[in-house]
């Protein structure tokens, strides 16, 4: 699939061809997944979970500022990033894959949710409930993440990492710089 993925966007990849590469037949692919895209989340999701305890370990370790917690973190993505350089780069880069984009929105989404959910106080504004506040809290920072990812992307390689990181952590909103521990 990484090899499939990193040749051209993921929407363009049919199960024949994942089947042909994988050298499995078709029965044995629709026990696994439904679709291309489907595989590509499960493949990505193994790194970017690793990703997102270290992250939120380092949150709930509590000795480091939220800038520099955010920094290794930003670090690690784009170790990942840099390890499928060919992948994010045909996907997000040259063609704006909406699969591609949308699986990296989801699982960002669900990083900040989770620490949110750890800690309500942490969650801004006062109006709704709860869960409404974590949900959009939460969702406004993973899109503006894969934003950064796709700027960062656009850029021509080799790309300088600190221009990521320092758009990555200059971007933070003030409630998450500046909340209490």
């Amino acid at each position: 699939m990484l090899r499939l993925a990193s040749a051209r966007p993921v929407e363009e990849i049919a199960v024949a061809d994942l089947v042909r590469e994988a050298r499995v037949n078709r029965t044995t692919f629709y026990k696994h997944a439904a679709s291309p895209a489907a595989v590509l989340e499960q493949v990505l999701y193994e790194e970017l979970d690793r990703l997102r305890a270290d992250w939120i370990a380092d949150v709930l370790a509590g000795g480091l500022p939220v800038p520099v917690v955010w920094e290794r973190a930003s670090n690690a993505l784009l170790d990942h990033l840099e390890r499928h350089d060919a992948l994010y780069t045909t996907g997000l880069a040259g063609h704006r894959s909406a699969a591609l984009h949308q699986l990296l929105v989801d699982h960002f989404t669900v990083s900040v949710a989770t620490l949110l959910e750890r800690d309500p106080a942490a969650v801004p504004g006062r109006d709704g409930p709860l869960a409404w506040r974590v949900e959009a809290s939460s969702r406004f920072l993973a899109h503006g993440e894969v934003g950064i990812v796709e700027a960062w992307l656009s850029l021509p390689a080799p790309r300088e990492r600190h221009l990521f990181v320092s758009a990555a952590t200059a971007l933070l909103p003030s409630w998450l710089v500046s909340r209490p521990r």
